[in-house]
C-alpha cells in the first residue's frame, strides 16, 4: 500500500524546522577537540596541591559530593546553566576547525535527525492508508468511520495533507450505495423481477439493461440530500481557521469558501440539469399518448364537418393539430418557468452569500472567488430570460446567424416582465465583466471564450448566437 500523506505537524512529534548551516558557517566556528569536556587547566596541577583554586567549604563538599577533586574547575563555568542544562556526553566526538572527515559528517548528521515512526505515529499512518483505500474502492462508509477516528485525535491537523478535502468528499458521497440499492430494487420492481437468484446469463443480461436506462439519466457527482451537511461542515472550518495575514501560507478561510461556492454551484447546476432531464422524458410520454388516436376527438371532428359542410377536413385536422400542439408547449414552457424561478432564488441566496463574504480583503481579490462570482452572474442572468424566450422553435423568421444575441431576445420579447428580464441579465452580465477584468488586472489568466465576453461590450458586433458561449 502506498503511503500517503500525514496530516500531524511536525511539533507533535518533537521535530521542528531548523535553518542549516553552511559548510562555510560550519568550518568557521570554534570547536575544541578534546579527550573529556571537564579537561581544564587546573586539573592537570598535582595531586597534592591543596585547594589551588580557593574554593569555600561548601563548594568543597559539593565536589567532593559529585566526584571531582578540589583541583577541578566548577561545572557550571565550563557548562553555563548547569545543572538546569545536560552536559554533553564524554563520548561525543565534534568537526575540529578546517576538516572534512566524512565520518564526523555522518556523526553530525545521525545527532540532528528525529527519532523513527512512533507506534502512535505509525497507527495514525495506517488509518490513513485505509482511509484513501476506501475512498478509492468506492467504500464511503468504512471511509467516514476512519475519518472520524481521525480527526477526533489531538495529533492530526485537519487542514494538513488535503485532510479538509477529504472529509468534504466523504460527507458529499454520504449514502451513495444505499442510494443504488434503493434504486436497483425499484427497477426490478418495475421490470417485474421476483426470481434474485437466476443464473450470470439472466444477471448480466438485466445489468446491461439496467446500464442501457441509466445511459439517459444525467449523472453527478455526490448527493443533493448532503448538501447542507457540507456547507455546515465548511461554515465550521472557516470558523475555527480564519485567515491569518501575518501566516498567509497556512491552510485557512481563504482555500475553504472558494470550495464550499464551487459545490453549492456545481450542486445547483447539476440539480438543474437532471429536473430539466426529468421535464423532457414527461414531454415525451405525453406527445407519445397524444400521437395515439382518440374517439372524442375524431366525434368533435365530425361534428364541426356537419355545422360547417364548407370547411375542408385537412383544414379542419391541421388546425386541430395546432391547437393541441400549443397546449402542448404551453404546458411544458409552464413547467420550465416553475423549475427556473425556483434555481433563480436559489442561485440568487449563493449570489448573496458570496458578496457578503467577498466585501473585505482579502476575499474581494481572490481570484478563484471572483471566477466563481461572475459564472454564477452568467448563470443568473440566463434563468431571468423565460422559456419562449429561449425555445428554438421560437426564433423568428428571417433573422441570420449574424444578428446580435441581445437584439434577437428583444425581438422575442413582447410583455413588460421579459423587457425587465433582459435589462436585469445585462445587468448580470456587466457584474461578470467586472469580476473577470478584476482577474486580469490581478495578473490572472481566463479562458478564451471568457475574454471573448469581456471584450464584447466593446465590440458587440462580432458576438453572434453561433458563438456558443
Amino acid at each position: 500500500m502506498a503511503p500517503f500523506a500525514l496530516a500531524v505537524p511536525g511539533y507533535r512529534f518533537g521535530i521542528h524546522s531548523r535553518k542549516r548551516k553552511t559548510d562555510e558557517e560550519q568550518d568557521n566556528e570554534d570547536i575544541v577537540v578534546t579527550e573529556s569536556e571537564w579537561d581544564t587547566p587546573s586539573s592537570h596541577l598535582p595531586s597534592d596541591s591543596i585547594n589551588p583554586l580557593s574554593h569555600s567549604p561548601d563548594t568543597l563538599r559539593q565536589l567532593a559530593v559529585a566526584g571531582l577533586e578540589p583541583t577541578d574547575e566548577v561545572p557550571s563555568k565550563a557548562h553555563p546553566l548547569f545543572p538546569h542544562k545536560p552536559l554533553p556526553s564524554e563520548g561525543k566526538r565534534r568537526k575540529g576547525r578546517g576538516t572534512e572527515n566524512a565520518d564526523e559528517k555522518s556523526l553530525i548528521s545521525e545527532e540532528t535527525t528525529p527519532k523513527p515512526y512512533s507506534e502512535r505515529l505509525k497507527h495514525l499512518s495506517t488509518m490513513t492508508a485505509i482511509l484513501h483505500r476506501c475512498l478509492a474502492d468506492g467504500d464511503i462508509t468504512r471511509a467516514k468511520r476512519a475519518f472520524s477516528l481521525l480527526v477526533q485525535t489531538k495529533d492530526i491537523d485537519i487542514r494538513l495533507g488535503g485532510l479538509w478535502a477529504v472529509g468534504s468528499k466523504i460527507l458529499m458521497r454520504d449514502g451513495e450505495a444505499e442510494q443504488q440499492q434503493s434504486r436497483q430494487r425499484q427497477q426490478r420492481a418495475q421490470t417485474g423481477e421476483e426470481d434474485i437468484g437466476s443464473d450470470e446469463e439472466d444477471q448480466s443480461h438485466n445489468g446491461n439493461a439496467n446500464d442501457e436506462q441509466r445511459e439517459g439519466e444525467v449523472r453527478r457527482w455526490g448527493l443533493a440530500a448532503n448538501i447542507e451537511k457540507v456547507t455546515l461542515y465548511f461554515e465550521a472550518l472557516t470558523q475555527q481557521y480564519p485567515h491569518d495575514p501575518y501566516r498567509p501560507q497556512l491552510t485557512s478561510a481563504l482555500d475553504f469558501w472558494p470550495a464550499l461556492f464551487g459545490i453549492e454551484i456545481y450542486n445547483l447546476d447539476a440539480e438543474h440539469r437532471r429536473a430539466l432531464r426529468q421535464l423532457q422524458v414527461e414531454e415525451e410520454e405525453r406527445n407519445e399518448e397524444s400521437e395515439l388516436p382518440f374517439e372524442d376527438e375524431d366525434m368533435d371532428l365530425e361534428r364541426e364537418m356537419e355545422e360547417d359542410p364548407d370547411v375542408d377536413p385537412h383544414d379542419a385536422f391541421d388546425a386541430r393539430r395546432r391547437r393541441r400542439e400549443e397546449a402542448r408547449q404551453a404546458i411544458a414552457r409552464a413547467a420550465r418557468d416553475e423549475l427556473r424561478s425556483e434555481m433563480l432564488g436559489a442561485a440568487e441566496r449563493i449570489a448573496q452569500k458570496m458578496d457578503r463574504v467577498m466585501e473585505n480583503a482579502p476575499y474581494s481579490s481572490h481570484r478563484e472567488l471572483l471566477r466563481l462570482r461572475g459564472h454564477l452572474a452568467l448563470y443568473v442572468g440566463d434563468l431571468c430570460l423565460a422559456s419562449r424566450l429561449t425555445d428554438e422553435d421560437g426564433v423568428v423568421e428571417g433573422q441570420g446567424e449574424d444578428r446580435n444575441v441581445e437584439d434577437m431576445l428583444r425581438s422575442r420579447a413582447e410583455s413588460t416582465e421579459e423587457h425587465a428580464a433582459l435589462v436585469r441579465r445585462s445587468e448580470e452580465h456587466d457584474r461578470a465583466r467586472a469580476c473577470f477584468r478584476k482577474i486580469l488586472e490581478g495578473g490572472g489568466e481566463l479562458d478564451a471564450w471568457v475574454l471573448k465576453f469581456v471584450n464584447a461590450d466593446e465590440d458587440e458586433a462580432d458576438v453572434n448566437i453561433t458563438d456558443g458561449w
